[in-house]
């Protein structure tokens, strides 16, 4: 059968499968899920709030079996995404919560339902229908006959526009709704949830931490001596899809950047402790940099906004992860080893981030990084400034609505 048949074939049955379960009967409940099928990011907490609120029935869909006994176990109600159960909610659910499409939930079923996006960022570069160049331009804006016919089959849920999004500032609700091409009056002003649930439940936060820290002593024998924490979380490039097809197996842009070996001797001896996160898209690279001392590859964790309040320090580049650790005490450097490369070949920002105030130093050498690292095992309070000053400013300009907790606001949306 070609490709061609193939990609006509899927396009009738998704668009037949998604017309007739808008017929489908729905009640009061909440199907959700996640991205990659993780337990993970705004969805997770916002779950968690709903079983202790019991503000609804709250169900999780995933597409891993293993993931949906771990929570059957731990007294959540959960299915796996293809089973009849699974099936009959995402066919029943009155609301749909998700972190980026719907096929975080079920992608077929999800109309006549009011669908919820959380998101998964903050709109730093650009997203969706603001996309402008880079790979995933074909996906918003094909040109080609051929273009068009395989954004319109391989890319339905992507081109599903959310009834409601979460916005922690007027500027973040503006940039949403050109992207996803909805009205500001579908924004909910409010905090997120990844970032909510924690200053809601304390002590959840302390239950969760205590746990995390005994898998890091049985991970680094050494966790005795570590006096600073130190967070490395890459943001995915675009172009990384395309690499793996046209670069060596062998290819790892971050053991070119970055001397890993050298890196962790430094780190032992500044009593340093590095988690390393790579992007879901790519977490298989970090297997070539996670035999070091006192590096710990975490990239297979469900998420990390359990411990965010405990990291000294985040080295990022271009992740809009940064914006989130602005409510936190953490210093922040930016390692931008391929700004040329990654301005070419990856999403633009949006023009606004240009003029943005920085809210660390930015760098671009290994050596540069090593001697920051150095620098602040000597002086943990690094942060200058002026760079508390920009960070200040862009808390205001990101985080406008953070004490306008998002639980009161998204139970009165599920209440009326």
């Amino acid at each position: 059968m070609s490709q061609f048949i193939f990609n006509c074939i899927k396009y009738v049955v998704t668009q037949t499968l998604y017309f007739i379960a808008g017929f489908s009967p729905r009640s009061r409940k909440a199907v959700m899920g996640c991205y990659k099928n993780k337990f993970a990011d705004n969805s997770k907490y916002l779950f968690l709030h709903w079983q202790r609120a019991m503000t609804i029935r709250a169900i999780w869909l995933s597409g891993d079996k293993n993931l949906v006994t771990t929570l059957n176990h731990q007294g959540f109600e959960a299915y796996y995404r293809w089973s009849v159960k699974g099936i009959y909610h995402a066919l029943t659910a009155k609301y749909y919560v998700y972190n980026s499409y719907i096929g975080d939930v079920n992608q077929y079923f999800a109309r006549g339902a009011i669908k919820i996006n959380l998101w998964h960022g903050s709109p730093l570069k650009r997203i969706e229908y603001d996309i402008n160049n880079g790979p995933l331009l074909k996906v918003y804006h094909p040109k080609t006959l051929r273009d068009k016919f395989v954004s319109s089959t391989q890319f339905h849920q992507q081109k599903i526009r959310p009834d409601h999004m979460v916005a922690p500032s007027d500027l973040v609700a503006q940039l949403f709704a050109g992207a996803f091409r909805i009205n500001q009056q579908q924004m909910i002003l409010s905090g997120n949830p990844r970032t909510d649930y924690f200053k809601r439940y304390p002590q959840q936060s302390k239950r969760i931490k205590s746990d995390l820290k005994l898998s890091l002593i049985d991970e680094l024998k050494q966790i005795n001596q570590v006096k600073q924490v130190i967070l490395y979380a890459p943001s995915w490039r675009d172009n990384s899809a395309l690499a793996k097809s046209s670069k060596p197996a062998d290819s790892n842009q971050y053991t070119k950047a970055i001397d890993f070996e050298a890196l962790s001797a430094s780190l032992v001896k500044n009593q340093q402790l590095l988690l390393l996160r790579l992007h879901p898209n790519e977490a298989e690279l970090a297997e070539a940099m996670k035999n070091h001392p006192n590096i710990l590859n975490i990239s297979d964790w469900q998420d990390t906004y359990e411990i965010i309040n405990d990291i000294d320090l985040l080295i990022t580049d271009y992740s809009s992860l940064y914006i989130d650790m602005l409510q936190t005490k953490a210093d922040i450097v930016f390692f931008q080893f391929d700004q040329q490369e990654y301005q070419s070949d990856s999403r633009q920002c949006y023009p606004y981030a240009d003029d943005l105030p920085m809210a660390g130093e930015v760098l671009t050498e290994y050596h540069q990084l090593a001697d920051y690292l150095e620098n602040l095992s000597q002086n943990p309070n690094i942060i200058s400034l002026a760079n508390k000053k920009n960070r200040a400013e862009l808390a205001q300009l990101y985080w406008q609505y953070q004490h306008n907790e998002c639980f009161n606001q998204l139970d009165k949306l599920v209440s009326a």
